[in-house]
């Protein structure tokens, strides 16, 4: 079921989330959040996972699909190593 709740924003940008959001949404103070802003407007706003928590999720998904995941890092460090000819840019 949705939830609709009003929130100001101040003048340095600073929104507060209303609680019923921030319980349903399991965030409490410090946690990281995301935005994301689709094509036509809508904004949506969640907690934002740990990178390491979304590179787990992506190699899992990647493995569902029978993608050798060291030949695509191999494959990406030698294209990396000659566009750079192994020096940093």
């Amino acid at each position: 079921m949705p939830i609709t709740e009003d929130a100001a924003i101040t003048s340095t940008g600073q929104v507060t989330i209303p609680k019923r959001i921030r319980d349903r949404l399991g965030l409490d103070a410090g946690t990281g959040i995301e935005f994301i802003l689709d094509d036509n407007g809508t904004v949506h706003v969640r907690p934002k996972e740990p990178a390491r928590e979304r590179l787990r999720a992506i190699r899992t998904q990647l493995a569902s699909h029978d993608v050798d995941l060291e030949a695509t890092r191999r494959e990406s460090k030698a294209a990396w190593e000659s566009r750079y000819d192994g020096d940093a840019p």
